[in-house]
């Protein structure tokens, strides 16, 4: 995996991790006060990162591939290789020159090709949200003054720039010629509206054929049209479109979500709008903790034809994004926090019909989460939209999770972990919720809600200090349940979990999801199994205190060795690039064999932390079958059963403080499990030993017995050495053997502090 520092025309600055396969991820280098909120997708193997300042110009003044950071990395227009953004302006050259930290190099028939100091790209930034925030109050839309767009200039010698991500999902009416020359007959189809104050309203939406998209899809543009007429061939419509109390552009004017899903045209037919027989979207708490709390609201829905095609406004990707802003269905501080209105429908009788509303609220400030309760909350509806979109939910409605957050070990002070937030996936859709900035370590309670639990399948994530996001396993829950947690609060080890088929990024609008795959989201491939000669790994670091816990992707730096009979069989030495140990395929030979198999891993963010796992095990063809739940597969042909590849995993169990440290001169428990790999059965018989280090592992005391409690549990007891300043990290090894011969190593170089 290679990383880069990126600084967008907004100054906003990102680490970008590009995997080998490609994708990127994306982490905040700033936080605390100085960050900004921002929303992350991916659009044809790009990540997009758009801070909330620059959203309500995209599309308009600002071309969403200036905010590419994939792109930006390839071009080498990263911060290592490029001090300066080169831009295109729709401008003059008087007006271009006037931005902060922009200095025009040429300038021909009304476009100005400039560049932007990265150093002084924040007050460009600043100025896109000083003139939204004057628009906002004098609702007009925001602009840069003189100046109609800003594009991204190629670079010579550089890739070619993508094709530009679409900002909402529309289409015209391709195959209306088809449909005409099939002699399918047509009639006009007529939209009009009214307001939320009974006057002609002002809609952006859309307007398609439900039983073919094919026959009819049409946009109603934004910033929004008033009456409109389509010629459309004979059949069944659906209409999903805001209506404002005038141009969507002007944040004074309100808006209703109106949807009519089924609209029979056997003749000119002219379809009322009506945004009044909307109700208010907006669930509250019975008992909140304190008065007014900062809130985000987004509604999100999908109208799919009787052939499954979709068209809406997704819960993530760039549809979102443009659907919270420029259909005004979500609410936040950053577009005013207007309040949303939906409209109740009958059942759908063709297609399907998704409606989502999703809350969350905070008892901080808005801009920063604070060590008080989030309040998580997700309604979905299918096939119709009820009429109740503001319940009042008590304290029994919601499952209540507690958790204890740590930083990894550092030498230096840290603002806690950059972001910790829910993602909710249902069977068309997913959407990651909750406020994502900096928040201290320590003890934390949230609050999940789902109107539909038995739907909803919830994953927890903790964006470490570093930057490094971890994942839990997935899971429904149950009001009134409890769910307790421990993130990050021991060192770093190879997870137990299986592999899940279905990824999302790091925040509200990543990644992307069809909605089509009947086993997603829960959808796993075995972390180790062997199917004839081949092993296939899809091992993750980022087991902790829960050896479940993962990484979706490995971390810098790893380095895998494997031997077969004590022969080297492969090395990603003869690779350029360090690899993900998933997916990895191991050559297995025909016969059983003693393997060795060698992981080692570093990561730039924890400098000085080595975690290295040296397994050994014996396999022959035709093991016992692994037995895995359906929703679980085997790598390499997920068709057929495989065995599992008897790997022992340790992951430890320390009583550390929020930020990984223990007390100096003290007697301390040295905790950890031995375990097998998800769904495989636990090991018997194991033996284990702990080794400790107070030089980065030059030296090693002397191994110590471990024994193991009634829970499973090992224990041995250490002393730590009064504090001294050479010797503060303390190192850990862990070796346990089980009674089929297989064997683990596990050392953490840099394990934990010692706080003196």
């Amino acid at each position: 995996m290679k990383s880069a520092d990126v600084t967008l025309v907004t100054g906003d600055r990102f680490r970008v991790d590009v995997a080998e396969d490609g994708s990127q991820q994306a982490s905040p280098l700033t936080a605390g006060k100085k960050s900004s909120t921002f929303a992350q997708f991916s659009y044809g193997g790009d990540t997009y990162v758009i801070p909330a300042k620059a959203a309500p110009y995209l599309g308009t003044t600002l071309d969403p591939r200036l905010f590419d950071v994939g792109y930006l990395v390839r071009a080498k227009l990263d911060d290592k290789h490029a001090k300066t953004l080169p831009v295109t302006l729709k401008s003059t050259a008087a007006k271009a020159e006037a931005l902060p930290g922009t200095s025009v190099t040429s300038s021909s028939g009304g476009t100005v090709r400039a560049k932007v100091a990265k150093k002084e790209s924040a007050k460009l930034g600043a100025l896109l949200a000083k003139n939204w925030r004057t628009a906002a109050k004098g609702g007009s839309v925001p602009a840069l003054a003189g100046v109609k767009q800003v594009g991204v200039a190629v670079p010579s010698g550089a890739p070619k720039l993508p094709a530009a991500p679409p900002l909402a999902q529309s289409a015209t009416a391709k195959a209306v010629p088809q449909a005409a020359a099939q002699g399918v007959r047509f009639h006009n189809l007529t939209v009009d509206s009214v307001d939320l104050d009974g006057k002609p309203g002002v809609v952006v939406g859309f307007v398609h054929n439900v039983n073919s998209l094919s026959l009819g899809n049409f946009a109603l543009d934004y910033p929004g049209d008033g009456k409109r007429a389509f010629s459309v061939p004979e059949g069944t419509y659906s209409i999903e479109a805001s209506v404002f109390t005038g141009p969507a552009s002007d944040l004074s004017n309100r808006a209703a979500l109106v949807i009519e899903p089924e609209i029979t045209v056997s003749k000119d037919t002219t379809v009322t709008l009506d945004a009044r027989k909307a109700v208010q979207y907006k669930p509250t708490l019975a008992a909140p903790p304190r008065p007014d709390m900062p809130r985000i609201d987004f509604m999100s829905f999908i109208r799919e034809d009787a052939l499954g095609n979709q068209t809406g406004v997704p819960a993530n990707g760039m549809g979102a994004v443009a659907g919270f802003f420029n259909m005004r269905i979500g609410s936040a501080s950053s577009n005013g926090s207007p309040n949303l209105y939906v409209t109740p429908t009958k059942p759908v009788t063709k297609g399907k019909l998704h409606f989502l509303g999703v809350t969350s609220l905070t008892s901080g400030t808005g801009e920063e989460i604070g060590a008080g309760p989030t309040y998580k909350m997700v309604l979905p509806s299918e096939g119709a939209i009820s009429a109740n979109q503001a319940p009042v939910l008590a304290a029994s409605d919601f499952t209540t999770v507690k958790a204890r957050l740590h930083d990894l070990p550092s030498d230096d002070p840290t603002n806690g972990p950059l972001g910790y937030w829910a993602t909710a996936f249902l069977p068309w859709t997913w959407t990651s919720i909750g406020f994502t900035d900096t928040l201290p370590a320590g003890d934390r309670t949230d609050y999940l809600y789902s109107s539909a639990p038995d739907q909803v399948v919830w994953e927890w994530s903790d964006n470490l200090n570093a930057g490094m996001r971890l994942n839990d396993l997935r899971r429904t829950v149950k009001p009134g349940q409890v769910i307790e947690q421990d993130w990050n609060g021991a060192p770093l080890t190879p997870s137990i979990a299986a592999d899940y088929v279905l990824t999302t990024g790091f925040n509200l609008v990543a990644g992307s999801h069809d909605g089509k795959d009947t086993k997603a989201p829960v959808a796993q491939m075995c972390a180790a199994c062997r199917q004839d000669d081949l092993a296939a790994l899809y091992l993750k670091g980022g087991g902790d205190n829960d050896p479940t816990h993962h990484y979706y992707w490995a971390t810098t730096g790893n380095r895998v060795r494997f031997y077969r009979n004590g022969e080297l069989a492969y090395t990603s030495d003869i690779e350029p690039e360090a690899p993900n140990l998933g997916p990895t395929n191991l050559p297995m030979l025909p016969r059983a064999a003693d393997y060795r198999l060698i992981w080692s891993a570093n990561d730039e963010n924890a400098p000085g932390a080595v975690s290295t796992t040296d397994w050994t095990f014996r396999s022959a063809p035709g093991g016992a079958a692994a037995t895995l739940p359906k929703t679980a597969f085997c790598g390499v042909d997920t068709s057929r059963g495989c065995s599992f590849v008897p790997l022992l995993f340790v992951n430890y169990d320390l009583t550390l403080d929020e930020h990984s440290r223990a007390k100096a001169g003290q007697a301390f428990d040295v905790g950890f499990r031995v375990s097998h790999q998800q769904y495989q059965a636990a090991p018997t018989g194991v033996t284990a030993t702990v080794e400790v280090s107070y030089d980065d592992g030059d030296t090693w005391s002397k191994p110590v017995d471990a024994a193991a409690n009634a829970a499973g549990v090992f224990h041995a007891q250490i002393t730590h050495p009064a504090y001294d300043q050479e010797h503060r990290w303390v190192s850990l090894r862990v070796t346990a053997h089980g009674t089929d011969g297989a064997s683990v190593t596990q050392t953490n170089i840099h394990a934990y502090r010692l706080d003196g």
